[in-house]
């Protein structure tokens, strides 16, 4: 499996972890007064917060004059002489700031807070500017505790002796306004509200020419046929991406991804915590860095050194063992408050270890950017899979082509199906019908089923275990009819065989990707076809373009067998209940310290080590256009090829059936398991055929506890042989 753009090794030596503010001096005074604010503990801010409302309410009394004292009236005239109406914006800034270092809102994104109280004291200033230059610049009124006071007149003198009348009250206007709106967060509103509308205007510009538009009509040759699903809304058009099909749907069709910002207080106030804690076990140690990703923030921590006396006497140094560091796990998550920890120690290709901790906050990962990153589109495979985002943000992406199956697994409510959904949108955004062919089982029969009617799906979702039974006999069969193909035409392989039928202008064969939602229910059921199936076409159907992606909510040995995790090395593990069920996916604990909701370790067989990622998330509206793109191309859907060995197992039935009477007749007992043992079934088609009896009077109802059921039907007088298993009984 191909890891893009680069191998895991390379992608991480080149994520060069950012340098934690606080490990070396800021250069910047906004950084030193973030380092100044974080020394303030919970009660300095409740007692800097109180203080400032209590100035905010004594200034109002003295500027209003409601109350007089020896403070309070000189400090009310020199706010009226100093800042005239401005005073009373004065007062609100006290009071805004206050408020939120008491409640709390100042101390989550200091430099954020900060430059917004900045920008609304600034334009304070110039409001009281710009009043002083409205009334003429006139001092007296400056003094009387008008306008905008000494300070606004001085303000706007200064600038007067610069600039002509007119274009002295425009700067002060504008500034005004210009910082109002930075200092209430409206200017990033309207600046994103602008671009977007530009982007509309340009795309309803472009896409109006007809030589770039991608027209949704059906073609002149062939009449439109009603699509199996009504479409939940129009598809949007757009222009055609260099380089890409024009016959696949427009990347326009998914929605951008969600960005936040760094809470670099919150990233300073864990480093310091790191160490705190590492250095209260006499572990010295200095967090040199952090990559933040949208789950979790990865710290780099180079481990110190710590002295110890000799054999002689003589004061050594020793370097600090990473075992040491990685024991502390849940030390550090008590210390930090966090959920779930993780520490990879080391972080393969670096001299430090890596502590995971979780975000605040999670930013959503989104299919499109990863399709439109430089990283997906390097790999140029048909079976690229955009899986989601690393610990530094990084998109992560495998190729299908080269695993060449993936076997995933984790808890209920981790995220397995999302994964799926995502990975089945991945593949059909990019190959259309003739290119690639799909097959979907989903026992749960809800989470996949909004797939059913795309052109890509040989028949439509099964949700029967027979019925699924029968896809993988399918699978083996064509598997088979494709390698006698490439035998015939003399090629290896699918690709070559596709080169040698394209130069004969015929047709080729389409890649067939087989996702089976929940595997417990097929091992459950009938254990031994199925773990003969996949084993098989995991070892010999990746030549032939058949490709296998499985996931299950148990992980355990009688699901994932040792045959079965044999022959799927890449894997992705979600989040686990304990660390045996990690080492059954990943053969290494670590699954068991994930947050969950998409939070995934993924491990690439060319790499050797998990790689943590944030998985894709598609929301109902995406997947909706999409599938109503393709339902607009789609002709009429086809019969499923398995079809054909289901009647044969229909035929098999009725003989079945005799069969099974006259066991039960002969033996007087009736159970599934002497149906399966005798008869050589799985255990969903012995229930069946106990049913049928039933039905028909031959055996009694259920009795419950294991028990056998009642044979109603006497024994034959001719027959008195003993079967083996009436003496084993």
């Amino acid at each position: 499996m191909r890891v893009s753009p680069r191998s895991a090794s390379d992608r991480r030596s080149e994520a060069t972890p950012s340098p934690v503010a606080g490990s070396e001096p800021s250069s910047s005074w906004l950084g030193n007064v973030v380092k100044a604010w974080m020394l303030v503990e919970r009660f300095g801010r409740d007692a800097a917060g109180l203080s400032l409302l209590i100035l905010a309410v004594l200034s109002l009394l003295g500027m209003t004059s409601l109350s007089q004292g020896s403070l309070i009236s000189p400090w009310g005239l020199l706010l009226k002489r100093g800042f005239g109406l401005g005073g009373y914006g004065l007062i609100i800034l006290l009071a805004y700031l206050g408020a939120q270092i008491l409640w709390g809102h100042g101390g989550s994104a200091p430099i954020h807070f900060l430059k917004r109280f900045l920008s609304l004291e600034g334009a304070l200033f110039a409001w009281m500017a710009w009043l002083s230059i409205m009334e003429g610049l006139d001092l007296e009124r400056a003094e009387s505790g008008l306008d905008g006071g000494i300070i606004g007149w001085a303000l706007g003198t200064l600038s007067a002796r610069i600039l002509l009348p007119p274009l002295n009250i425009l700067l002060w206007f504008t500034l005004w306004v210009g910082l109002t709106l930075i200092g209430l967060g409206l200017w990033e509103r309207a600046l994103a509200a602008v671009k977007r509308w530009v982007e509309q205007e340009r795309q309803r510009l472009v896409t109006s020419s007809p030589t770039e538009a991608v027209t949704q009509a059906p073609s002149p040759s062939a009449p439109p046929s009603p699509s199996p699903h009504p479409a939940p809304g129009a598809v949007p058009v757009t222009i055609v991406n260099p380089g890409r099909d024009p016959r696949l749907p427009p990347l326009n069709l998914l929605i951008q991804e969600e960005t936040n910002g760094v809470d670099e207080e919150r990233i300073l106030a864990v480093a310091r915590k790191i160490e705190q804690t590492l250095a209260e076990f006499g572990l010295p140690a200095q967090v040199v860095g952090y990559r933040r990703g949208p789950t979790v923030t990865q710290f780099a921590v180079e481990p110190g050194f710590i002295e110890r006396l000799g054999p002689d006497g003589q004061p050594t140094r020793q370097k600090v063992r990473v075992s040491q560091i990685s024991s502390l796990n849940r030390d550090l998550a008590l210390a930090l408050a966090a959920e779930r920890l993780r520490i990879e120690a080391p972080v393969p290709g670096h001299s430090y270890v890596g502590i995971e901790v979780p975000n605040s906050t999670t930013t959503p990962v989104r299919l499109r950017p990863i399709l439109e990153s430089e990283t997906f589109q390097r790999l140029r495979s048909p079976l690229a899979l955009a899986l989601g985002r690393d610990v530094s943000g990084q998109p992560v992406v495998a190729d299908l082509e080269r695993m060449p199956h993936l076997l995933i697994a984790g808890t209920t409510g981790s995220g397995k199906s999302v994964c799926l959904a995502s990975l089945i949108t991945c593949l059909v955004m990019n190959n259309t019908p003739e290119q690639l062919r799909l097959a979907i089982m989903d026992p749960k029969m809800v989470e996949l089923a909004r797939f059913d009617g795309l052109p890509h799906l040989l028949g439509r979702v099964e949700t029967e275990i027979e019925r699924m039974l029968a896809v993988l006999r399918w699978a083996l069969t064509e598997m088979d009819q494709r390698y006698r193909l490439f035998e015939a035409a003399r090629a290896r392989d699918l690709n070559a065989y596709n080169a040698k039928q394209a130069r004969k202008n015929q047709p080729g064969l389409p890649r067939i990707v087989i996702i089976i939602d929940e595997l417990a229910d097929l091992m459950m059921s009938a254990p031994d076809q199925t773990e003969h199936s996949l084993v098989r076409l995991a070892q010999l159907a990746r030549a032939t373009g058949i490709h296998l992606v499985i996931a299950t909510q148990r992980p355990s040995t009688d699901v994932l067998t040792g045959l079965i995790k044999a022959n799927f090395p890449a894997r992705i593990a979600f989040a686990v209940a304990s660390s045996v069920d990690s080492r059954v996916i990943l053969d290494t604990n670590g699954a068991e310290a994930l947050l969950g909701r998409g939070d995934m370790l993924f491990l690439n067989p060319e790499v050797g080590t998990p790689i943590r990622a944030q998985g894709v998330i598609m929301k109902d509206s995406e997947i909706n256009r999409v599938v109503a793109y393709w339902h607009q191309q789609a002709t009429e859907p086809q019969e499923a090829p398995w079809e054909a060995l289901l009647q044969e197992d229909d035929n098999e039935a009725d003989d079945l059936l005799e069969q099974a009477i006259a066991l039960v007749r002969r033996t007087q007992r009736a159970s599934a398991s002497l149906l399966q043992r005798r008869l050589r079934i799985g255990y969903p088609r012995a229930a069946r055929l106990l049913d049928e009896l039933e039905a028909m009077g031959i055996v009694g109802p259920a009795q419950g506890g294991g028990r056998e059921r009642e044979v109603l039907l006497p024994p034959e007088e001719d027959d008195q042989d003993t079967d083996p298993d009436e003496e084993t009984a």
